[in-house]
């Protein structure tokens, strides 16, 4: 059975598969100077693992004492974060989002040491990455493509792309990316501010804004009225 937060995640999936060349970012962009509403977030692992731990507060609305303390020990930026994903969140219950789970995810997942911890998150990753490529197939088809599968990077033109996104120190991250960049994505959306947030600026030469959900939510809140 489908968790039923992937209804309130990604009722539709409006994927529009962009071509293997960068694009200007000027398509992406709208009038007035403003970007967009975005055609397709990027889940980043950390995201995707949030998205479960801190469930019961984005989905469920329950926040708690635990919950409080808990956000509150990571710091205020990532407080933020976690306020801004189940704001996000909670408009998506009205639009939802076009999102992308790479099955890369998982192999991340995977490593984590704790059993329990790591089944519960995995097999999260598993849903949402298999509703993703589920919906996919059907867009895909129903815009008649002449194959079941999407055109993926060639393994060339994946180290290809791995060496110009040298600056990530993680291959793992750069994977990631190259994913992203994959499925047509316009936004990738992490909480790593590390690495992947860090080097923001050098990634928009490959038509992909990385950013943590307070930006997204700003985002879209340029646009608010496309919502209401």
């Amino acid at each position: 059975m489908v968790d039923c937060r992937l209804l309130i995640l990604c009722p539709v999936i409006a994927l529009e598969m962009a071509g293997k060349t960068m694009k200007d970012d000027a398509v992406r962009t709208s009038d007035h100077g403003f970007p967009g509403i975005p055609k397709l977030i990027f889940l980043d692992t950390n995201v995707v693992q949030n998205l479960h731990s801190f469930g019961e507060f984005i989905y469920e609305d329950i926040f708690d004492l635990e919950t409080d303390s808990r956000m509150s020990e990571l710091g205020p930026r990532f407080r933020g974060d976690i306020l801004a994903l189940a704001n996000f969140m909670a408009l998506g219950r009205r639009c939802g989002w076009p999102i992308a789970v790479s099955p890369g995810a998982l192999g991340e997942l995977r490593a984590i040491p704790q059993p329990g911890k790591r089944i519960a998150l995995t097999g999260w990753a598993s849903e949402l990455a298999h509703y993703f490529l589920q919906n996919l197939e059907l867009r895909v088809s129903a815009e008649g493509s002449s194959g079941n599968e999407v055109e993926r990077f060639t393994l060339p033109q994946r180290r290809w792309l791995s060496d110009l996104l040298e600056v990530l120190p993680q291959e793992s991250d750069r994977h990631l990316i190259i994913d992203a960049l994959e499925y047509g994505c316009d936004v990738f959306l992490t909480l790593d501010y590390r690495t992947i947030w860090r080097y923001r600026a050098e990634l928009v030469r490959f038509g992909i804004r990385v950013m943590r959900p307070v930006e997204l939510l700003e985002l879209i809140e340029l646009r608010a009225c496309l919502l209401r």
